[in-house]
């Protein structure tokens, strides 16, 4: 039997990388000051759950997968430490793993994430409204592409990788689907549903329903159920 712990995660700040900036301007011309405080204050608690979570468990030769990371061993190790001191939350507890004997994996085609951010950043850095919708359109025309073979190769990673016997972790963001592509017998286990938090960020990025955003804001806070435990 192999297990995997799975932790659908919403990317912000030093996760972001070259792309903070430009969406910080963007956020902050959409959204309320209220608003980006709150979720600011939700995410510090989601990850204090996921955090609080893994201090229960036998980490030690854990393997660690880790969205948009694509190197492993002592590479991987290093990028990982590097955001930690960025103060990227999903990094630090994946440092925190890891210095408890967790092993970080190769998980990203390389070639596959510079695809996706180069389209993400023409779109993100459109000026003009002709050149904006063009890059929206071939945007939207590729991502769901580039995503779909990001989970194919994430997904063949955790199954060439991940032996019988063997714990993991997989840290995803929410859109994904690897699971899809997971041999039938690793056994998931989500440390939060992947549809709440897609949820949550689609009434977070909008300016009303604010009953709902405070709704999905709270459950995103809750603690971790115990039946999540492997």
């Amino acid at each position: 039997m192999r297990k995997l712990f799975w932790v659908p995660i919403i990317h912000i700040g030093a996760d972001l990388g070259k792309a903070k900036d430009e969406i910080t301007l963007v956020k902050n011309r959409i959204l309320s000051q209220k608003r980006l405080e709150q979720h600011a204050k939700t995410i510090s608690v989601f990850w204090d759950r996921i955090q609080d979570y893994f201090q229960e468990q036998d980490i030690k030769n854990m393997k660690i997968f880790q969205d948009g990371l694509a190197a492993g061993g002592k590479i991987g190790k290093k990028i990982v430490n590097e955001l930690a001191l960025k103060e990227s939350r999903n990094f630090m507890v994946v440092s925190d793993l890891v210095d408890k004997g967790a092993i970080i994996m190769k998980t990203e085609d390389i070639a596959l994430i510079r695809q996706e951010q180069a389209l993400f950043m023409n779109l993100l850095q459109s000026k003009r409204f002709f050149s904006t919708m063009t890059n929206y359109l071939k945007y939207k025309f590729y991502k769901t592409r580039l995503l779909k073979k990001r989970d194919i190769y994430i997904a063949g990673q955790i199954n060439n990788n991940l032996k019988k016997g063997e714990k993991a972790a997989l840290f995803i963001g929410a859109v994904h689907n690897v699971a899809y592509f997971l041999d039938k017998d690793i056994l998931v286990f989500p440390l939060k549903d992947p549809l709440l938090v897609n949820k949550y960020f689609k009434a977070f990025s909008r300016k009303k329903n604010d009953r709902e955003f405070q709704y999905l804001s709270n459950e995103l806070r809750c603690k971790i159920n115990g039946e999540s435990k492997a």
